[in-house]
């Protein structure tokens, strides 16, 4: 039987008969014809990085239609482990990350994307077919340009071996694009953190996808720590393994079924990334014997993104969004704090300054995987120390010199429709910078299982909560009197804290 969300090509009478009469040939001669299988993609499509003209669609070639549910899983919750403990946990002899819960093994073939506007996706564009293969994990990422603004368009990915005529077809996902700079349209959107495999909690995944499938965003921005190659078992100790993190993440059902009709943007974290509170130039520890080097460049086969890590998106007259990178181009975390110890770098930092004061969109939000208001943790965590890590934000101890500045500069620039959306923390909060007045909404993690506690701190904090969700946002209002509602929502989807902020032209 063929699952509903696979078709595969059917020849014409001809055909048959034809095949039919080469095979009998071959068996007569002991020769086995066997006609090689078209591959799946057990972990759907995603798209990303949309504007108003152009999208990015992601596809993996699989050798099986769906992930390896029945594989190994390791007896121990990784949280009930400590850091050694982890380390010593081994994929058991005889096994390979084939046979782990969630695998979903690669095959080379073919692919080839076909996109319109109709939801049948007929009388589609088709894309040349782009051979995958184990270099880059078996994947493509298809790179769409002149679409038309404000535009829902629908496609489907075909795959085939490398030889042979069975073509398979994938589901028909969506996605919309973005309006014009000088148009005004309503918009929304949701963020997350924290994707932490073990402390999932649906037998599809998270009901966090659940619930943003409900709410129908028009896109999803991703903050970091989108795996954990240092914590969830099996420990990353090759690039092979850190792929194997992404495959089981992403090719759970609810996370399937959200990314078929909603686009993403994705960020980079420490632990999607290398390691805990990590810089390019430190040396490995949990992940020995990889290294920044080896592990980096994985998220961007992964992910449909570009090469630039920074960058700033359009959504019409609204809203503009930065999201900015924050392992790149910082400075070693032992670094004494001051004004040359740096986050952003000098060349992002620039480029930040410059395109948020040229903006005039209405609303500007600015994403970073880590806080810039905070508070941003444990007091003990603000200086570092091996092996715990710590002093890692602008939010803390770390690069306060940067974040003081950073607001500062927000303060004396009258910038006062500018938020901040941060990720890493798992806890939820709504902080107000004292000084500069800055406001800075915390996703929490994705489940409640990886909230941990943080104390209320008065002077920053207008909201604080010790359990998982999302952050939604939604433009509403009139051009003339919009209004910006940013909303903390529990894993079921309710709203458990809401701001709202307004504007009159």
């Amino acid at each position: 039987m063929i699952d509903k969300d696979y078709a595969v090509w059917r020849p014409t009478r001809r055909q048959a008969l034809v095949g039919a009469a080469t095979a009998l040939t071959g068996a007569a001669c002991g020769i086995s014809l066997r006609r090689p299988e078209a591959p799946y993609n057990a972990l759907g499509e995603r798209v990303g990085e949309v504007t108003d003209r152009s999208a990015i669609i992601h596809t993996r070639l699989t050798g099986a239609p769906f992930r390896n549910n029945r594989g190994y899983s390791f007896p121990y919750w990784t949280h009930s482990l400590s850091r050694e403990q982890r380390l010593t946990v081994q994929i058991p002899e005889g096994m390979t990350l084939a046979d782990l819960e969630g695998s979903c093994s690669g095959k080379e073939g073919l692919a080839r994307l076909h996109y319109a506007t109709d939801p049948e996706v007929r009388s589609a564009k088709a894309s040349e077919w782009m051979e995958t293969g184990p270099g880059k994990d078996f994947s493509h990422q298809f790179r769409l340009e002149k679409l038309n603004p404000e535009t829902r368009y629908y496609y489907a990915v075909e795959m085939k071996a490398l030889s042979g005529n069975e073509v398979r077809r994938g589901a028909i996902g969506s996605f919309q694009t973005a309006p014009l700079p000088e148009r005004w349209k309503r918009v929304k959107f949701t963020a997350v953190t924290c994707q932490d495999y073990a402390c999932r909690d649906h037998a599809g995944g998270f009901k966090t996808y659940e619930s943003m499938t409900k709410l129908a965003p028009d896109f999803l921005l991703s903050t970091g720590d989108n795996v954990y190659y240092d914590i969830d078992l099996p420990i990353v100790n090759s690039v092979e393994s850190a792929r194997f993190h992404w495959h089981r993440m992403y090719s759970q059902p609810s996370l399937i079924s959200f990314f078929r009709n909603a686009p993403g943007y994705w960020l980079k974290d420490d632990h999607d990334s290398f390691e805990d509170d990590d810089w390019p130039s430190r040396k490995p520890q949990r992940v020995a014997p990889m290294t920044w080097a080896d592990l980096a460049p994985v998220f961007l086969e992964q992910v449909p993104t570009g090469p630039n890590p920074y960058r700033s998106l359009r959504w019409g007259r609204g809203i503009e969004i930065w999201l900015v990178d924050t392992r790149e181009f910082r400075s070693p975390n032992p670094d004494p704090d001051g004004p040359n110890k740096t986050i952003w770098g000098a060349e992002q930092k620039a480029w930040l300054k410059k395109s948020l004061l040229a903006s005039d969109a209405q609303f500007r939000v600015l994403v970073s995987p880590d806080c810039i208001v905070g508070p941003g943790g444990e007091a003990d965590r603000v200086h570092f120390k091996l092996p715990d890590g710590g002093a890692d934000s602008q939010g803390d101890g770390g690069f306060a010199y940067e974040g003081r500045e950073f607001r500062r500069w927000v303060r004396d620039n009258d910038l006062t429709n500018l938020l901040v959306i941060n990720g890493d923390r798992h806890w939820q909060y709504h902080s107000v910078d004292p000084e500069s007045g800055l406001h800075e909404f915390s996703c929490g993690p994705v489940a409640d299982a990886h909230a941990v506690y943080q104390p209320f701190d008065p002077k920053y904090h207008r909201f604080l909560r010790h359990k998982g969700g999302f952050i939604a946002v939604s433009l509403e209002g009139t051009e003339q009197r919009p209004q910006l509602v940013v909303e903390h929502r529990d894993v079921e989807g309710n709203s458990v804290h809401q701001f709202v902020f307004t504007r009159s032209s």
